[in-house]
């Protein structure tokens, strides 16, 4: 018989770890239950691992992150599973020490709500924009239907699942953005470090300085005498170039110049493509009506040009327009999901055939991330080789002409 490892508050509201048999981990859950403990975390296994310091959320947002969406989805989902009620569950996830102070504070706030009378969606809507609508209207269907564990549950995995592409992103680019740290540090020793010194043998040498060492040491000179007027410009150009590229028609002409970029392109809509499917997916099969679950599909799609499309194809299904014919008219999904959508249709598995196409296009995205890592990886160091190179050779030969000058 599988061994399960638990956390749980006991009867005294003590936190306690330990380890139990039994035939699954539902079973597990139900017999601490039944010895009058609230688990917190099963699994089976080894030990439960705790959360690490470095592992959590040292600032907090308004909005919840992916990963606290997942936590206590995810936490929810376990104890309501055990058939404890949703306002002791949630009196159990605030008292716990592991997760982020900020969930903490938003969980007593939810659970002051549930006490004063509130149903939970109503509750999670009160926290202002603590929680995305598709949470919240996920929810809105659960307690319709009165299945708020098998929702709680399908809320986790889907978040755990985009925590996850969204650590594959992140590693994936983690290599080019040190390459890029070390360029910057070895242009930052140059100038700070290698350029005055040369420039103090010159001046000692009686020598005119290079004209392209005499322009860097009057850049580096007006930076460091003006730094305050440098840093006021710098951060006024940064917010103005942020609220114009993001602003409807800058962003909307971004996005389509994207897609027309090799390699880049395809990666966005694979990426797109996968993200729309598995929103749908969800929200379909927690029972809310598909027009509906376009538009707030739609909300979650970074590039506009697929935000669009989405919400028309949810428009188009109000006319009587199926749903593979509303996204094919958009041209911006691949021929292989909207295949498998006509094929979902017609055989009744919409559903079933939306979260395969998210798996595929999943994989795929990750597969083109890492080619075009590949290829960005040897660009950069040739193009920092060449800026960085460069500077230094200038460097040594204005070191090396100052020596023939002593020599002479």
């Amino acid at each position: 018989m599988p061994k399960f490892a638990y956390r749980a508050y006991d009867q005294a509201g003590v936190l306690k770890s330990g380890e139990i048999e039994c035939e699954s981990r539902d079973a597990a859950l139900h017999a601490l239950a039944r010895r009058g403990e609230l688990p917190v975390e099963v699994s089976e296994g080894g030990l439960v691992k705790r959360e690490r310091w470095w592992q959590r959320e040292l600032v907090g947002t308004g909005r919840l992150s992916t990963s606290g969406l997942a936590i206590i989805s995810r936490e929810l989902a376990t104890m309501l599973k055990a058939d404890i009620p949703i306002d002791e569950a949630i009196r159990v996830i605030s008292l716990q020490p592991s997760i982020p102070s900020h969930l903490r504070g938003i969980t007593r706030a939810i659970l002051n709500d549930i006490v004063a009378g509130y149903a939970l969606s109503e509750a999670l809507l009160r926290q202002g924009n603590a929680f995305p609508a598709l949470f919240t209207k996920i929810v809105e269907a659960g307690e319709v239907s009165g299945t708020l564990a098998e929702v709680f549950d399908d809320l986790a995995g889907f978040y755990e699942r985009s925590a996850e592409m969204r650590a594959k992103v992140a590693s994936a680019l983690l290599y080019p953005i040190v390459l890029l740290i070390a360029a910057l540090s070895a242009l930052a020793v140059i100038l700070v470090v290698l350029l005055p010194t040369v420039v103090h043998l010159f001046e000692e040498a009686g020598a005119e300085l290079p004209a392209a060492l005499a322009a860097l040491f009057a850049i580096q000179e007006g930076i460091l005498r003006h730094w305050v007027a440098v840093c006021a410009i710098g951060g006024g150009v940064a917010i103005a170039a942020t609220v114009i590229i993001g602003s409807d028609p800058i962003r909307a002409s971004t996005d389509s110049l994207l897609k027309r970029v090799p390699l880049i392109g395809s990666a966005i809509q694979k990426s797109q493509t996968a993200r729309f499917a598995r929103t749908l997916a969800t929200l379909s099969r927690n029972g809310v009506p598909l027009p509906n679950a376009l538009q707030m599909t739609s909300a979650v799609l970074g590039n506009r040009a697929f935000r669009l499309a989405v919400r028309q194809a949810g428009d188009d299904l109000l006319t009587g327009s199926s749903l593979s014919a509303a996204l094919a008219r958009s041209q911006q999904f691949p021929d292989l999901c909207l295949r498998l959508v006509a094929a979902g249709e017609q055989t009744g598995q919409l559903e079933l055939m939306l979260a395969r196409i998210a798996d595929i296009f999943e994989k795929n995205f990750h597969t083109q991330l890492q080619r075009l890592t590949t290829l960005l990886a040897p660009l950069l160091t040739i193009m920092i080789g060449v800026v960085v190179g460069g500077m230094m050779v200038m460097v040594i030969s204005a070191i090396l002409s100052v020596n023939e000058l002593a020599v002479q």
